[in-house]
């Protein structure tokens, strides 16, 4: 089985099985926090882990280089509330 079917077969459990129920929240942050962060993959559970925060906690906005290079470019336009 090639890794794209591995995980599409994973999610379709995943999905039956209602494992997402335990991770609602809002679209809403409850901490009212933005973290612009480097999309290093070391940092996908350290980084909530270091700073304390829950699922629904906090928006987290990962690029390369944790840089924003235009004040109304996209990085900044999806963190807008609307």
């Amino acid at each position: 089985m090639n890794k794209l079917n591995e995980i599409l077969e994973y999610n379709k459990m995943f999905v039956e099985n209602k494992e997402y129920e335990k991770y609602k929240t809002t679209k809403y942050p409850g901490k009212k926090l933005v973290i612009l962060s480097c999309m290093d993959t070391r940092l996908m559970e350290l980084l909530p882990k270091a700073l304390n925060l829950k699922n629904g906690d906090a928006k987290i906005v990962k690029n390369a280089g944790a840089t924003i290079m235009h004040p109304f470019g996209s990085i900044i336009r999806s963190i807008i509330k609307k």
